[in-house]
């Protein structure tokens, strides 16, 4: 029994012994037979987490035709090597511009001087209200010296990066890169994206000559496709690498130095919704950064779609008509000051029954498709096309203000429909201030006596100052806020709207300046210190024609995931209703339909397919006059409501061709997806 015991024994030391030898035996393999070919394949291989960025969602039109979507590209991305100084880094660098020029290939950075003949510049968007306000925040943060030029700004982050460069253009070129590589937390683990949507002839070249461009790798990715790249570009606005700042806010939403970001528009406003959930993948690289494999960790989640309240049919032919109706303004001026420098406006067209913004067009505009290239010329320009005029331009509302006096007046019972004021020429009320009719001024005429739609028929100023004199600033004012002057409208364009001025007594005093009775004359015919948005005109034009409901306006119809499922759909939202007699109704509508029957829009509406109400506006701004031109249609049954302005363009007359245009293609007129216009060049 013993010895059987014995035998197993031995079999089971037998094995044990066996199996320590195939262990020593690889052990010796793996570190003395191949063990340098080991340690160097480990020494040169590492293994680092990335991120897989996520489709942002598209943007639609209102019949869901494509606006904004995502394409494939390549993107040079530079990674951290170990061993490598600056000198190192910043010879790559060269060579990636030196590569660029070559290929005719454009990179962008954020660092904000430029060189132009010669002389660096600062390249800040700085408001009116505060210049240079961004140039000393920037300078501070870098504790530069406020009052540092731009050649010594380049020295100082030049002298930090090790860059020493004869030639200005190489110096800036690799300071600003360098400059973004800190910003967007440039380490061995965070790569630095130097330019994306690079051409093959790049891919091929940096391929040849590993050497020239260690650690550059070519990263395959999406960047934004526009349709349209000249069309409703202030509406659609642009994406770009997120700042420091916007980090701030976004980080614990899991934004990073590397995200890309809405920096205007939708997609700046649908931000939360456009942006996908990134990946992560696994990368195994060789030491000299090159990628040897990668294995997808968590899938990316793509970002939602926006669809739009706005035709892009509409939405171009507004903006045609905006640039070929400046260009025959600017051709016929017969005056030195009139018309002569017309050079940008706006036109809004808006659903009033909804607040549906069909179309919102500022000129000038430009192409969004070269906005990095061109940025540079765009902030310089001093048109200022960056500039949307339809939501942030403050305007005098002109003769188009009368309407809001007239129902006013109305309401209060100040006057009846039947009601005759005469026109005397000069309005003599006040011993100290006189104004004159505007026809009074212009020809030594009269308009006689006219009824409330008479007077809006001829836009009488004689009529509405006596009107505005009995109604009180305080009723005016009580009207104004109703119609929406001097508020939001509501549209998602948040950070660039503006509120405009309702001019008041008390406005007058905050602005350190005194009220006259005299103002109340100037402010019941839209002069004085109101100024409106043309948005805010848009939405008080559709508040007349659909009888006084005033909708919240808004760009944004639906948003839904990427199989098609409904998240959001924005519903009409009432701001404020206005109650409104059917003779005041009737009144106020009748006067704005005979404008264009009998007044001064017969000769721009005739013929036009459908019957329209406008009234016309004039504003003068300094040596120039602003043109405001507002319109509904059908007059009978009103669908749309139109407001245009025109900037140094004369008279109101002079937007009239625009709201017809729009107004026909609403109604009747039809554009080919294919036939962009010209209306993103600039007018030189």
């Amino acid at each position: 029994m013993a010895s059987g015991n014995n035998r197993r024994y031995a079999v089971v030391y037998v094995i044990i012994a066996v199996i320590i030898a195939a262990f020593v035996v690889r052990l010796v393999s793996l570190q003395l037979i191949d063990g340098e070919d080991y340690r160097s394949q480990s020494e040169q291989r590492t293994m680092k987490t990335t991120t897989i960025e996520a489709p942002r969602g598209d943007i639609y039109d209102r019949y869901g035709r494509v606006l904004v979507t995502n394409k494939m590209s390549n993107s040079i991305v530079i990674q951290k090597m170990r061993g490598k100084s600056d000198a190192d880094l910043n010879a790559v660098i060269k060579n990636l511009y030196a590569l660029a020029d070559n290929t005719g290939f454009y990179v962008s950075t954020t660092f904000p001087i430029g060189l132009s003949e010669g002389e660096f510049n600062f390249e800040f968007e700085e408001s009116e209200d505060a210049p240079r306000e961004n140039e000393y925040a920037w300078k501070d943060k870098y504790e530069i010296d406020r009052e540092a030029t731009a050649r010594e700004a380049v020295e100082y982050f030049a002298e930090k990066y090790s860059v020493n460069e004869e030639s200005e253009l190489t110096k800036l070129r690799i300071t600003a890169t360098r400059y973004e590589m800190e910003l967007r937390d440039f380490s061995y683990t965070t790569d630095f994206v130097f330019a994306e949507n690079i051409t093959m002839d790049m891919i091929t070249a940096i391929k040849e000559q590993p050497a020239a461009f260690s650690g550059v790798e070519i990263s395959e990715g999406s960047t934004r496709d526009y349709k349209y790249p000249s069309i409703a570009t202030h509406i659609l606005g642009r994406v770009g690498k997120i700042s420091s700042e916007e980090l701030e806010t976004l980080r614990s939403s899991g934004y990073t130095m590397t995200s890309v970001v809405g920096k205007q528009g939708i997609e700046k406003y649908a931000e939360e919704y456009l942006r996908g959930i990134d990946g992560t993948a696994g990368v195994e690289q060789t030491k000299d950064g090159r990628s040897v494999s990668e294995e997808v960790i968590e899938e990316a989640i793509p970002g939602r779609n926006v669809t739009l309240t706005i035709d892009i049919d509409l939405q171009q032919e507004a903006e045609k008509a905006l640039y070929e109706t400046i260009l025959d303004i600017r051709a016929n001026a017969e005056t030195t000051d009139e018309g002569k420098y017309a050079d940008s406006g706006a036109v809004v067209v808006v659903d009033v029954n909804t607040g549906e913004v069909l179309a919102l067009a500022s000129y000038p505009t430009y192409d969004i498709s070269t906005f990095s290239v061109n940025y540079s010329n765009l902030v310089n320009d001093s048109a200022r096309p960056l500039y949307n005029r339809a939501v942030s331009g403050e305007y005098s509302p002109g003769s188009t203000f009368k309407m809001l006096v007239a129902a006013a007046a109305l309401e209060e019972g100040i006057i009846t429909p039947s009601d005759v004021i005469v026109d005397k020429g000069i309005y003599t009320y006040y011993k100290d201030y006189q104004p004159r009719c505007w026809i009074y001024r212009q020809h030594g005429l009269t308009h006689g006596a006219e009824t409330v739609v008479e007077a809006l028929r001829d836009s009488c100023n004689y009529f509405f100052y006596d009107v505005g004199r009995r109604l009180t600033i305080e009723k005016i004012d009580e009207y104004a806020q109703k119609y929406g002057f001097g508020q939001l409208t509501g549209i998602e364009l948040p950070s660039e709207e503006h509120t405009g001025v309702v001019a008041s007594p008390e406005n007058r005093e905050a602005s350190g300046g005194t009220w006259y009775p005299g103002d109340t004359l100037q402010a019941a015919i839209g002069q004085s210190d109101t100024v409106a948005t043309p948005v805010q005109l848009a939405s008080y034009v559709a508040t007349i024609a659909n009888g006084g409901t005033r909708y919240k306006l808004h760009l944004i119809k639906s948003i839904d995931d990427n199989d098609g499922n409904n998240i959001l759909t924005i519903e009409p939202q009432v701001m404020n209703t206005i109650e409104l007699s059917d003779e005041t109704y009737a009144a106020i509508t009748k006067g704005m339909r005979l404008v264009v029957t009998e007044g001064t829009g017969m000769e721009a509406f005739k013929g036009c397919v459908v019957d329209v109400a406008a009234k016309s506006g004039s504003a003068q701004m300094g040596r120039y006059t602003n043109g405001i031109y507002v319109a509904y249609a059908p007059y009978d049954d009103p669908q749309i409501a139109v407001a245009v302005v025109m900037e140094k363009s004369g008279g109101g007359s002079d937007a009239a061709p625009v709201a017809r245009r729009v107004i026909e293609q609403y109604f009747s007129g039809e554009i080919e997806e294919d036939e962009l216009t010209e209306a993103g060049e600039l007018i030189e």
